[in-house]
């Protein structure tokens, strides 16, 4: 390259004006990106309601679990638990007021082992019963209502034992009073693995009253009729010989008195 055709360029190049960089926010790409979406903000963790003991407060949850895991608990908080309405912590409460040995206290037990049934601890009847069978301690009527509810209660959900219990109260007529009515249905129920056999005895006690009404021969025929649908094969047997004793003593004293 000759010297002037140089010296051409090179004046060529300095009259070029110079160009400023541009900041880089004011430099558009030429793919614009996507605005960055908006994160929602974390929801906060719910705590689980379900079980048996979601209703109660934090401290007693804690205390059912040490009492489930078979540590110490206070005796004010397993009333705390029995208050409201735990089983599990009713039926620990009341087995410590037993444990007292004082008679005085069995209706507080009795209590609380009616709580504890009420509320899904069918094992609780058998210690309702021992105490309820028992003539010499003196219960407070409220929780002679209560135990009876959550017998009743116990007895349809088909538990034996609160069944075999009612009936043998019911029958004798003891804690809860005359409740022949609701013998009588208890024991058509079929609920219990005595029904019948009860229900025949029953009948033969009427029976054997040489002074008994029309009214309780009526009651032992209804009682012979539970025996012979719910009874063992034997019993349902001798239901029906009694059944059909009464029904031809009744048609001889119709025919009697007639005309």
């Amino acid at each position: 390259m000759s010297d002037r055709l140089a010296r051409l360029l090179c004046s060529a190049l300095v009259g070029l004006p110079l160009m400023a960089a541009s900041p880089a926010h004011a430099v558009k790409p030429l793919f614009p990106r996507n605005p960055p979406e908006a994160t929602e903000p974390a929801k906060p963790v719910k705590r689980k309601t379900m079980g048996p003991a979601s209703h109660l407060p934090l401290a007693l949850q804690e205390a059912r679990k040490r009492l489930l895991a078979g540590k110490r608990v206070s005796y004010r908080e397993l009333q705390a638990l029995a208050d409201a309405k735990d089983g599990i912590g009713a039926f620990k409460l009341a087995e410590r007021i037993q444990k007292q040995g004082d008679p005085k206290l069995a209706t507080d037990a009795l209590h609380y082992f009616a709580i504890a049934a009420y509320h899904d601890r069918g094992y609780a009847v058998r210690h309702m019963m021992e105490i309820l069978g028992n003539d010499s301690l003196e219960l407070a009527p409220s929780h002679l209502e209560s135990a009876e509810a959550a017998l009743r209660r116990e007895a349809r959900k088909g538990n034996d034992q609160a069944v075999e219990g009612l009936i043998r109260l019911y029958s004798e007529g003891r804690r809860f009073g005359d409740k022949r009515d609701e013998l009588e249905s208890l024991l058509a129920s079929g609920k219990g693995k005595k029904s019948g056999d009860t229900a025949f005895k029953l009948a033969v006690l009427l029976l054997s009253d040489r002074d008994r009404t029309p009214e309780k021969t009526e009651q032992a025929s209804r009682f012979l009729t539970i025996a012979k649908e719910n009874g063992s094969i034997g019993m349902k047997a001798a239901a029906s010989n009694l059944l059909a004793q009464l029904e031809t003593k009744s048609s001889e004293t119709n025919m009697e008195v007639m005309p």
